[in-house]
């Protein structure tokens, strides 16, 4: 699977704007994606400072900028 295009981005804004539950509509519909961007380390349910783990997807910094770059990318291509 691909680490751009929309559907990623509309994950790691949702995770960013709206963190999602690992068993919500969206974590579901979403599934294969979910997957790719844990995997990339774009999201996490880890809880910051605790080696626990939570039950909602919240971007990571890494998918911060990831994000940020996906986004650069999509304004660079519409300017043209």
């Amino acid at each position: 699977m691909e680490t751009h295009g929309l559907k990623l981005t509309e994950v790691l804004n949702r995770a960013y704007q709206a963190p999602f539950t690992t068993r919500s509509d969206f974590a579901r519909t979403n599934a294969e994606w979910v997957a790719v961007c844990a995997c990339q380390g774009f999201i996490s349910t880890s809880i910051v400072g605790d080696e626990e783990f939570g039950r909602v997807w919240h971007i990571t910094v890494m998918g911060l900028l990831h994000l940020r770059q996906l986004k650069e990318s999509s304004n660079e291509h519409s300017n043209k």
